[in-house]
């Protein structure tokens, strides 16, 4: 799981070189990497 939200994370990586308008794209992507981290908890 660690592991999972440090892919996420990663995903910010070089927000600050994008365009505002790409910035919800990429908080989309780290918010659906997140929940699918939390559900794998539930499955342990």
């Amino acid at each position: 799981m660690p592991e999972q939200v440090d892919m996420a994370l990663a995903l910010l990586d070089g927000l600050d070189d994008k365009p505002v308008a790409e910035h919800v794209e990429v908080f989309d992507a780290v918010h659906r990497s997140l929940q699918d981290a939390l559900a794998t908890l539930d499955e342990a």
